[in-house]
């Protein structure tokens, strides 16, 4: 057996703390045609023409991001539309293995492991690692591999062998299980069976009549996952209630009045709609919808089972290990807008903000700090407030969970100097300042670190002026009154004149 990657020995431990892909942007097609033609050359020594394709799944290792995999999940070109054919134990050509070997390389989305009859096997890990083996010595094709700028090293085992698989204990969906479908059709009016016949990969049918029910079986397909739910409803204001309340990670299944079937992610609580901003819910003649749970904790369908061969056996066992987008999908999930965590910065957008590793070691660049949530007070620099390596302690504000990414604010950890100033200052008080800028309707005085106020031009001096150079320079020391404190838009209006005539009551 034989691990083959684009890392140096030496770096995987780097590659691999970084959860994520260290292959340059413009350099991944490069590394996936090398990738392709290694295993090419191991399959082709082996006299492998077809292999099978297990457990697959059209989104791979990934969750439900909108940053995860891309349109058709790399399968177009490669199996019909909808990816007929694309299915456990389905058998395709080795041409058709290593163009799903590309996308799998280039994680465009789908993941599935291949076979051969000889014992000739390729799995994809999540870490840029394809593990290749069978009985055979294989060392001409591990020459060919680091002369395509790979790195080929023999391993014991594979982290995707089968035997480490965990699955459920499934049963199949015989003519018992139909008949039980039946009877739910006949006693509830209608049900919605979910069909997926790959991971991550859902199809819908809306069963109301026997005939529908023996009409959808026949195009099933083979060694496909079976869920019966209850009926999707008319009822939109009902689903539109519950998205709102978002109380699990759940998919949205809308029915057309033609017939037709579209699904949507939605989020954990308080996050809504995780792929599309704004959800609309068409309701009328004919629009029905259903919230199905996507958590297998949270799934507890009428009835569940699993097509078995022609012959009747039931040979699929669908490996349900949890993947690291499944940990990170729960870590995102433990975390509350409004706790404190404590993170390390890791890089920076120029003057945008700064990605920021949490305390967990999937939440790596989870966090992103921007500018403005860095400090109530001015700075120079990001580097003076968060450069990278400083462990900082910050608050959640918010969690999106389909970009994958948590809103942190250190300002609002600290006392909010503008919301003391409004406490301890009310109108009429007169204060120090110092002229900051000068704009055409007046000039704006700082009263405190980081709390300016604006004078209007007419409250300058008694008499018309037409700029406020006429009055102060950038720089000045001045005394002003306050004339209001505005906590709802944060602003406060300050008089340079009436501080002055103050001061002349003062001395009369």
């Amino acid at each position: 057996m034989y691990r083959i990657t684009p890392y140096d020995p030496a770096d995987l431990d780097a590659a691999a703390d970084e959860g994520s892909t260290l292959i340059a942007y413009d350099s991944r097609e490069r590394v996936a045609a090398a990738c392709v033609a290694a295993v090419a050359g191991f399959a082709l020594d082996a006299a492998v023409e077809q292999v099978t394709i297990d457990n697959p799944m059209a989104e791979g290792f990934f969750s439900f991001s909108v940053r995860a995999g891309s349109g058709g999940h790399g399968l177009s070109g490669l199996f019909p539309y909808d990816s007929v054919g694309f299915h456990d134990g389905a058998r395709v050509p080795l041409a058709t293995g290593l163009g799903l070997l590309r996308a799998m390389v280039l994680r465009e989305g789908a993941w599935c492991r291949l076979l051969a009859d000889n014992g000739f096997f390729v799995h994809v890990g999540d870490r840029d690692d394809i593990y290749v083996g069978d009985a055979r010595e294989h060392e001409n094709d591990v020459s060919r591999t680091r002369a395509l700028g790979l790195f080929a090293d023999r391993v014991a085992s594979s982290p995707y062998d089968p035997a480490l698989d965990e699955t459920d204990t499934s049963r199949a969906a015989d003519e018992e299980f139909w008949s039980e479908v039946g009877a739910l059709v006949a006693g509830l009016g209608g049900v919605l069976l979910e069909e997926r016949p790959s991971g991550n990969a859902y199809r819908w049918h809306r069963l109301t009549t026997a005939d529908e029910v023996g009409a959808v079986r026949q195009r099933l397909s083979p060694r496909a996952r079976l869920a019966v739910w209850p009926d999707l409803t008319d009822d939109i204001d009902v689903i539109r209630a519950a998205v709102v309340r978002g109380e699990r990670l759940q998919l949205l299944v809308e029915q057309y009045p033609g017939g037709g079937f579209h699904r949507a992610c939605v989020a954990e609580p308080g996050m809504g709609r995780a792929d599309v901003p704004n959800p609309r819910i068409t309701a009328g003649p004919g629009h029905r919808a259903a919230l199905v749970p996507l958590e297998r904790d949270d799934r507890c369908p009428l009835l569940a089972a699993v097509l078995p061969d022609a012959d009747g056996v039931l040979r699929a066992r669908w490996r349900t290990n949890r993947s690291r987008a499944d940990e990170l999908r729960t870590f995102l999930g433990s975390l509350r807008v409004g706790e404190a965590v404590v993170g390390v910065v890791a890089t920076g957008l120029d003057d945008i903000g700064v990605y920021v590793h949490l305390d967990d070691d999937l939440g790596r660049f989870l966090g992103f700090l921007r500018v403005p949530e860095m400090s109530w007070t001015r700075f120079d620099s990001v580097d003076d407030v968060a450069p990278i390596g400083r462990e900082i302690r910050a608050e959640i504000i918010s969690i999106d969970f389909a970009r994958e990414q948590v809103s942190l604010s250190m300002k609002v950890l600290q006392p909010d100097p503008w919301r003391h100033f409004a406490d301890t200052h009310r109108g009429g008080d007169t204060v120090p300042g110092t002229v900051t800028a000068l704009v055409p309707f007046g000039a704006f005085v700082q009263v405190e670190e980081g709390i300016s106020g604006l004078v209007h031009l007419t409250e300058l001096v008694d008499h018309d002026v037409e700029t406020p150079q006429e009055v102060v320079a950038v720089g000045d020391q001045v005394r002003v009154a306050i004339l209001d404190v505005d906590r709802q838009r944060r602003r406060i209006s300050l008089s340079l004149k009436r501080a002055h005539r103050n001061v002349d009551d003062g001395a009369a």
